[in-house]
């Protein structure tokens, strides 16, 4: 008996709870960042890159990419490292070529969108085996980066920073 009427006590703050917990923020898939369906759609596009790059699946990154791709090589002052899309497809022979394993890791910060353009702030860890001569040997490197996207015929696309 004592039990039956303890339960109405526990019941209505649980509901409480759980109905304040459902009113809370809601965040883009695997971020703190707040919820729209345009930056779950830009998200979801920086994670397919992601598994592409780890899989070095050239042919997933160039249906990701933009027409207009342009890539500063993280240098504004020096444009002889800079490439349009048709230098990535230098940077992803490179990739097949020598780069036997990666293990990227994204971590995204910020996304924003206006109109038909999505930036992406993200921190990142790399891991990769590569070959020198016939030697393989691991580098790692993180930084943070930006990556830029473009809607394109209804579809995300990135335009720069990969």
């Amino acid at each position: 008996m004592r039990l039956r009427r303890l339960i109405p006590l526990f019941a209505v703050p649980l509901l409480f709870s759980l109905a304040g917990a459902a009113c809370g923020p809601r965040y883009v898939t695997g971020t703190q960042v707040e919820y729209s369906d345009e930056r779950e759609a830009v998200a979801a596009v920086v994670e397919r890159y992601r598994v592409a790059l780890e899989q070095r699946d050239a042919d997933t990154i160039r249906k990701l990419t933009s027409k207009s791709y342009y890539e500063n090589g993280s240098t504004t002052d020096d444009p002889n490292d800079d490439y349009d899309a048709a230098g990535l497809e230098k940077v992803l022979g490179a990739l097949k070529a020598n780069v036997k394993t990666v293990r990227y890791a994204i971590e995204i910060t910020a996304i924003e969108v206006v109109e038909s353009l999505a930036s992406v702030d993200y921190d990142y860890k790399a891991e990769f085996m590569y070959t020198v001569g016939e030697q393989d040997r691991w580098g790692t490197t993180n930084d943070k980066n930006r990556m830029t996207l473009r809607l394109e015929d209804g579809h995300w696309r990135i335009s720069s920073g990969m």
